[in-house]
């Protein structure tokens, strides 16, 4: 592959959320460092950005719902316009940014002499996930592949094991920082009218960011913040979808008079860089996590964050540096950090701020990131 720049043709083809924005960001890399087609949803949030890059492209209307999906399969014209598109590209590589419903169904439409590699944002499925459905929707994506992108160290192992794989075949390369939204991300004004806050609360804020799923340790967060003493207290607000807990909507109710924010609904691309933005800081109290696309995201604009020490998110927080890790499911532990967190002085606040873009500079930059992706792909072709 020493003639002429690697053909990759990246199958984004999610609607909304952290996967879709991550192959939006990562195509948008691989445009400088290869020749790419991308085939994408009409559906996506963030359609409206592709139209800069300048490459083949095919947008197909996807689905919205589970009786949408089974349609979806009987679209012939549809599968037809993504069959010639794809043979007419010839990529080298096939790549899936996230993984899709419509994959199996890819695998028999798209060039068959292609390599397939696939980001595995979940190599296990977490709490809450793991319905026949989910569990037949992971099967799916993980299968059929010359090679696969983890976004951590902590699973490499693992995952190769578990599916026999070689280790060649499996490269970790982390989420790069998200630095897509900076003109919404400083829109500070839009805060105190989207969250609750007044105007001298909005930057001041902790923020869980996210949509609300039982590993994401929510309820550690509401017990910390309760046990927290008021004096020591300062906004916190927690922004996502998804349903709370019975013992979280207690915790909810017991902080009932303290300056607690609960924005309950799907937040968009440009709504969370802004809320992400505007925090002090951002909490991940996630009992599990493979990684967060919210590190990433908080360091680019300086914030830093309150982890759990938890798998990929111990790898994207530098304790003490970048923010603090605290053990997964200790609501005493974060506690403590919350105190320690709401006490720091601006001057030491504008240092930690400093590491914590230095650090996304230096290690999340996408195209550095999609060098190694390009890399890995001509590693995995003949010759």
């Amino acid at each position: 592959m020493t003639d002429r720049r690697l053909r990759i043709l990246v199958v984004n083809l999610g609607r909304r959320g952290g996967v879709t924005q991550y192959g939006w960001l990562m195509a948008k890399a691989l445009a400088e460092n290869a020749e790419i087609a991308i085939l994408r949803s009409a559906f996506a949030e963030n359609r409206d950005r592709y139209s800069a890059l300048g490459c083949p492209q095919l947008e197909v209307r996807t689905f919205n719902s589970v009786v949408g999906l089974l349609l979806s399969f009987l679209a012939i014209p549809r599968l037809v316009r993504i069959w010639r598109f794809a043979h007419r590209f010839a990529p080298d590589v096939i790549y899936y940014p996230g993984g899709h419903a419509w994959k199996p169904l890819l695998d028999v439409l798209l060039p068959r002499s292609a390599a397939t590699v696939v980001t595995v944002h979940d190599p296990q499925l977490h709490a809450g996930e793991d319905s026949f459905a989910w569990r037949m929707l992971d099967w799916v994506n993980k299968r059929r592949a010359s090679g696969y992108v983890l976004l951590n160290q902590a699973h490499r192992e693992g995952f190769s094991a578990r599916h026999g794989l070689d280790p060649a075949r499996v490269v970790v390369i982390p989420h790069g920082m998200v630095d897509d939204y900076t003109a919404e991300a400083g829109d500070v004004d839009s805060i105190a009218p989207l969250t609750g806050l007044s105007l001298a609360e909005a930057g001041e804020y902790v923020l869980f960011i996210g949509r609300i799923l039982p590993y994401k340790g929510v309820d550690t967060l509401l017990e910390a913040y309760g046990m927290l003493a008021t004096e020591k207290a300062g906004p916190l607000v927690i922004a996502g979808s998804g349903e709370l807990s019975g013992d979280e909507q207690d915790h909810l109710r017991a902080l009932a008079g303290r300056p607690v924010y609960f924005l309950n609904s799907w937040l968009t691309d440009a709504q969370v860089a802004m809320l992400v933005a505007g925090a002090r800081f951002v909490v991940l109290p996630y009992r599990s996590a493979t990684q967060s696309g919210v590190v990433p995201l908080a360091s680019a604009y300086g914030v830093p964050a309150i982890a759990s020490a938890t798998d990929g998110l111990a790898e994207q927080v530098v304790d003490r540096q970048t923010g603090w890790l605290f053990p997964p499911g200790d609501a005493a532990a974060l506690r403590d950090l919350l105190a320690e967190a709401y006490a720091i002085s601006d001057e030491e606040y504008e240092v930690l701020s400093a590491e914590c873009r230095e650090y996304a500079r230096t290690n999340w930059g996408w195209d550095e990131l999609s060098l190694r992706l390009v890399r890995f792909c001509e590693s995995l072709l003949p010759g």
